[in-house]
């Protein structure tokens, strides 16, 4: 965070002369030189009352009325510096100091237009008055007016060269036309030439940290605190800099400091929001993040980070509700609608999120972003054409561009055109790439060898690929912990037993709407829903988020803290009705007429228990298939919010705790589950899909068999496979991966 002065124009090295009334004029002048002597001294608080003695003398003291608001001014008051200031201006109106004082309080409220109306009186009044010129460089600079201020901030350097503050100053505005090495050079000469400045040491601290130098950052944003101690943004900063180095804890200590010393310091809520995030503390952070946007609502930058953040936790009503706002603020944003766009598809509502996307192209034709929500829109509906179309026309727009690159080469996979991919290995030769834009680029040309049969060079560009997204949980301290997940599993069966169950008959609901189907990911889960689906009376919903959200909501609904396992061997029935009432009412609004409605939600195999609670008439689908070709599917596949599949012994881990699990709920659970093997779908189709239809309670069609030719949006890493008739190429896979990739089958329990 940058720091701009706050100069005290007129602030003379000597008392100034008093015009006081006849018979007290000493006592007057002894009192003003008083106050003067405190304020020079820092003493703000005594200097206000000796200004205020003076004025109970002489109420039409000029400079105790202008002195009184510039000590007020310093201390955070301006709005009653102006008050002030402004008597003094119409006591003495010829004063340039006093205008150009009057300007900087008037700055401090936002006023800028009316600041720089006062600076140009007080250069009206002085043309050469140094200290105006750079506060109306500073106001001029909050109506971002940069080019002009920085004429006003070299004006005020070349009548007085040696004012470090005013260095300081040219440096921030040069930054933010784009001229860094300038700027750098002018904020290490207002640290040369004082280094006892803490803005100038805190604002070279920043800009060095913006420039990717947190290291050499550091001592000169510590060396602003330890000059100010009760300087909040330098402590911001220095919180700034701990969090670029990982250290998070110093950051949070940072960034506490700084809230004490200024509770309403809105970027210390964000950066101390920031810090916990990259902890992986989203529940921590949300708070902060919210505090920021409430102390300046019509922030975009504030709001922005709330909606991220709850984007990434899964709380896309709140998140949407951010962008709406971002859009009501600046309407003229393509990435608010884009953002925007994005959570409505998540919603299954495409054709709400086409129109954002395409208000976002509005405003800009070429806006990578949109272009790629566009071509997963199209990708989603099963126009396969128009996805490629889109991905094409971002990169026309921006040559290289990595994310599109990397979905054209998924989609496009074995037919991929040389050039595609020669352009696509080309950027993968750029050092500077992030790990984790370098392995999505991987994961992308990982499909494309394997198309083509280069076993061996998909393994190595996996291997990469997955260090890279392994890296990059870590680094947001986010990676999966097997351990964690284990008690979940233990926790689970413990709970969930023959007599639990016992105690909630008669609570759930007796729909037969809700089908869940459940399974690893990769074990196909989408070809089922996709067969079922093709039924008249069936909808298939995808991968609904509503069971885990129902489940993390039973501690509130509880009036209890901690997770919801905690609360469940105490889970009121009438809360357990509650909770399927609501899921099923939102299955009938996704489902419309139809009167089975499923959820493809593959991890929902470990909430089983709560689901046989809520819906006991439920169909509950198990996919199953070779544990090997799942771990081979899973680890070519860049998931978004999977944690577990970059790592083998992670996933060897997480299969083992799935079959733990799914062989105590074949024991405990009260009715039966319907088992299907991925190898029997693709050898005998049919025979799979009537028995399936039969356990929905639904009579056959033939349809059903004409899968692929249903037109219905699929959201998974299966959309182009299911959109083809059945294939027999995935089984086996992994035999073309067991010399490449030992590490990936050693611990798998098969």
């Amino acid at each position: 965070m940058a720091l701009s002065s706050k100069p005290v124009a007129g602030v003379a090295t000597k008392p100034p002369s008093g015009a006081g009334q006849p018979g007290s004029a000493q006592a007057v002048r002894d009192e003003m030189a008083h106050a003067f002597r405190l304020h020079q001294s820092g003493e703000l608080a005594g200097a206000i009352r000796a200004y205020q003695g003076v004025l109970a003398r002489d109420p039409s003291h000029a400079d105790a009325c202008h002195l009184l608001g510039v000590a007020k001014h310093q201390l955070g008051r301006s709005a009653e510096a102006i008050e002030h200031i402004t008597r003094a201006v119409a006591l003495r109106p010829g004063v340039p100091a006093f205008h150009a004082n009057l300007a900087e309080a008037y700055r401090a409220i936002g006023q800028f237009e009316r600041a720089v109306g006062c600076c140009r009186t007080a250069l009206h009044l002085w043309k050469d008055y140094p200290e105006a010129h750079n506060n109306l460089g500073l106001a001029l600079q909050s109506l971002g007016k940069n080019d002009e201020a920085i004429e006003h901030f070299q004006t005020s350097l070349a009548l007085r060269p040696d004012d470090a503050m005013t260095h300081s100053n040219l440096a921030t505005a040069l930054r933010t036309v784009g001229k860094p090495d300038l700027a750098l050079e002018h904020f290490r000469k207002a640290v040369e030439l004082n280094p006892r400045l803490p803005q100038a040491q805190t604002n070279l601290g920043q800009f060095l940290l913006d420039l990717g130098k947190p290291e050499e950052a550091l001592p000169h944003c510590r060396e602003a605190v330890s000059l100010q101690p009760d300087l909040a943004e330098a402590h911001n900063n220095v919180g700034n800099v701990h969090r670029a180095l990982a250290q998070y804890t110093d950051a949070r200590a940072s960034y506490f400091e700084a809230l004490r010393i200024n509770p309403e310091l809105t970027l210390a809520h964000a950066n101390l929001g920031l810090a916990l995030q990259k902890e992986g503390r989203l529940e921590e952070a949300m708070p902060w993040f919210r505090r920021a946007s409430e102390l300046e609502p019509n922030s975009i930058l504030y709001l922005g980070y709330l909606a991220d953040a709850a984007s990434e936790s899964d709380q896309n009503e709140l998140a949407a509700d951010c962008y709406r706002k971002m859009i009501e603020i600046d309407p003229t944003r393509p990435l608010s609608y884009n953002n925007l766009g994005w959570l409505i598809q998540e919603q299954g509502l495409l054709d709400e999120a086409r129109g954002h996307y395409e208000t976002a192209l509005a405003l800009e034709p070429s806006f990578p972003p949109s272009l790629i929500s566009m071509g997963g829109l199209q990708e989603e509906l099963g126009k396969l054409e128009e996805a490629e179309g889109f991905f094409r026309k971002a990169l026309e727009a921006h040559p290289g561009h990595t994310i599109a690159l990397a979905r054209l080469s998924t989609l496009l996979r074995g037919k991929m055109s040389d050039e595609d991919q020669d352009l696509l290995e080309s950027r993968l030769l750029d050092t500077t790439l992030q790990d984790g834009v370098r392995g999505t680029l991987l994961f992308g040309l990982a499909h494309v060898y394997d198309a083509r049969g280069r076993h061996d060079e998909a393994a190595d560009c996996l291997k990469q690929a997955n260090a890279a997204a392994l890296a990059e949980l870590e680094q947001r301290r986010q990676a999966y912990s097997p351990q964690e997940h284990e008690r979940f599993v233990t926790n689970t069966i413990g709970t969930f037993t023959p007599e639990y169950f016992q105690r909630f008959q008669g609570a759930g609901v007796e729909s037969r709407r809700p089908v869940f189907i459940i399974g690893l990911p990769r074990s196909g889960t989408t070809l089922i829903e996709q067969v079922l689906s093709s039924h008249s009376r069936f909808h298939g919903a995808g991968e609904l988020m509503i069971v885990r959200q129902h489940f993390e909501a039973i501690p509130s609904l509880m009036k209890r803290q901690g997770p919801p396992m905690a609360s469940l061997p105490e889970l009121p029935p009438e809360v357990a009705r509650e909770l399927a009432l609501k899921h099923d009412a939102r299955l009938a609004e996704l489902g419309g007429q139809a009167s089975r409605v499923s959820d493809k939600m593959p991890d929902n195999y470990m909430y089983l228990g709560f689901i046989r609670i809520m819906f006991p008439n439920a169909t509950l689908i198990h996919c199953r298939r070779d544990l090997r070709d799942i771990a081979v599917s899973c680890w070519m596949t860049n998931f978004r919010s999977i944690r577990w599949a970059c790592h083998p012994g992670h996933i060897a881990s997480r299969f083992q705790q799935y079959l733990r699990l799914m062989d105590h709920w074949k024991q405990a659970l009260p009715s039966p589950i319907q088992e299907v093997n991925y190898e029997e779908s693709v050898e005998n189709l049919e025979a799979v899909a009537r028995r399936l239809i039969a356990a929905c309670g639904l009579d056959w069609e033939p349809a059903c068999l004409e899968f692929h030719k249903n037109d219905r949006p699929v959201r998974t890493a299966s959309v182009t496979q299911v959109r083809q008739p059945v294939y027999k190429k995935s089984l086996a896979r992994w035999k073309k991966y067991e010399r490449s990739i030992p590490e990936l089958f050693a611990d798998l329990p098969v």
